[in-house]
């Protein structure tokens, strides 16, 4: 199975956290967890939270479950 690294992309109008492919055009999200602060939604969202959305921002859902999601967190140093 390959591996979908995904990053936090943003809230959209319906409240609903939005994550974006690294490099691709695909967007995910969750439609049972809506948040207003994308400081908790980063925090609190977890892969199997996610669903397809389609390929651009604000877009509406298609529902597919999607593997080998990994959420990046590019804020994050990662010491060597």
């Amino acid at each position: 199975m390959p591996i979908i690294k995904i990053e936090f992309y943003g809230i959209d109008t319906w409240n609903r956290p939005v994550y974006k492919g690294i490099n691709l055009p695909f967007f995910y999200g969750a439609t049972d967890r809506l948040f207003s602060d994308p400081e908790t939604a980063k925090k609190e969202i977890k892969v199997k939270d996610l669903t397809y959305f389609g390929n651009h921002f604000n877009c509406e859902p298609s529902g597919n479950i999607v593997e080998g999601l990994v959420i990046v967190k590019t804020t994050e140093v990662i010491e060597t």
